[in-house]
């Protein structure tokens, strides 16, 4: 037997990706999103998300 990866255990063990991380909706609702990377403007310029609002829904 091969040793299994973190995704495919985190998927065994509905568990959460590296990538991935909960956030709460517009009605109150717990719900699993992805996290905001930083991302460069148009001069160049790298932007970071707010601490606490990393997260959004996955589109």
């Amino acid at each position: 037997m091969r040793k299994l990866s973190r995704k495919e255990t985190a998927k065994i063990n509905g568990g959460i990706g590296v990538n991935q991380c909960y956030y709460i909706d517009e009605n109150g609702v717990r719900k699993l999103g992805c996290r905001i990377e930083p991302w460069q403007d148009f001069n160049g310029e790298w932007i970071y998300p707010l601490p606490g609002h990393d997260c959004q829904s996955c589109f």
